[in-house]
């Protein structure tokens, strides 16, 4: 049996049914990781609640003492059908316990990951209401609540970030290679430690990247690109935005090389690109752009309309081999 965090978080908002708290309970008796998941969830749900404007703890205190009844209703249900002793559960809702640990390891414990596949687009929202653009087969981590004086995220791959402005608690994102502390913005980042390759461009307001190595700090303006290229970060103007068309399922092959295109075609498509040619071919359009979900033949086709190569698909490796 399984059950959504929702329901956990219903339950604790006394906002579910005593259908619900018999499904509650039943799963609670199944297995000491589900006693210790359904603590986890409701560490989460505290923690979230310290954010409470003062209005919505005034409100939350005149539904509680309306709803009292209603919660030993329901925490009698699940108490009976899981077999718990009522203490147990009770103290879930009255033990100083929980509001007396250090919120900081509470937030710890309750860090989100979410990752793309490769040919996988996905948009989230964190905690703040910041909304995050995430490429395929890239990587974020981030606290189940923002907590302390700094609002920091994990990135491996691509994302763009449109961050909701909050000048008390500023936005950092950590890569492998930079800290990038956002004043209030919307950029983009690419951060690839196999590939040694770090780069972000910044759309609107201002950025400061600071290197995890040598604590070097450089602030950025709207419409410039900091790369990271032969050991030196390297500042350039933002004249094209075409790279960040991905957003909308568009790849540009604008200014790129054949073989970093290539990189490109296996991440949106999620195939195994093998280069076999002499030499590397020539993109012969100035502005191509192609949409991702016309499929990679497609794509290859329209290439060769102005490149000279050849490939072929090779059904036992799975393998697209560039001739």
């Amino acid at each position: 049996m399984k059950v959504d965090r929702n329901l956990m978080y219903r339950f604790f908002q006394n906002e579910n049914t005593e259908e619900e708290a018999e499904v509650l309970g039943k799963w609670l008796k199944e297995s000491e990781a589900n006693e210790q998941e359904f603590r986890k969830a409701y560490d989460v749900f505290l923690v979230s609640q310290m954010f409470l404007t003062s209005e919505e703890v005034a409100k939350v205190r005149r539904q509680s003492e309306k709803q009292m009844a209603r919660r030993r209703r329901l925490v009698r249900a699940v108490c009976s059908t899981a077999g718990i002793a009522a203490s147990l559960v009770l103290g879930f809702f009255i033990s100083d316990y929980f509001f007396t640990r250090p919120v900081e390891k509470l937030v710890k414990e309750s860090t989100m990951a979410f990752s793309n596949s490769p040919g996988q687009i996905t948009t989230i929202t964190l905690p703040d209401g910041t909304v995050v653009n995430l490429n395929a087969d890239s990587r974020i981590e981030y606290p189940a609540v923002f907590y302390g004086d700094e609002r920091r995220v994990k990135l491996e791959g691509e994302a763009i970030f449109d961050v909701e402005h909050d000048e008390n608690k500023p936005f950092v994102v950590e890569t492998f290679k930079y800290d990038i502390n956002v004043l209030g913005t919307k950029f983009d980042v690419t951060a690839e430690k196999d590939k040694n390759m770090f780069s972000t461009a910044l759309m609107e307001g201002r950025i400061a990247l600071t290197d995890k190595n040598g604590g070097r700090c450089c602030e950025m303006t709207e419409n410039t690109v900091a790369t990271y290229e032969n050991g030196r970060l390297k500042l350039s103007s933002l004249d094209n935005r075409d790279d960040f068309l991905w957003t909308e399922g568009i790849i540009s092959a604008a200014g790129l090389s054949f073989d970093r295109l290539m990189e490109k075609f296996e991440k949106y498509y999620n195939v195994k690109i093998v280069l076999r040619c002499e030499t590397l071919p020539k993109i012969g359009y100035g502005r191509l752009r192609i949409r991702i979900s016309d499929g990679i033949y497609t794509a290859l086709d329209i290439l060769k309309r102005t490149s000279d190569f050849t490939y072929a698909y090779d059904t036992t490796e799975s393998v697209i081999y560039i001739y």
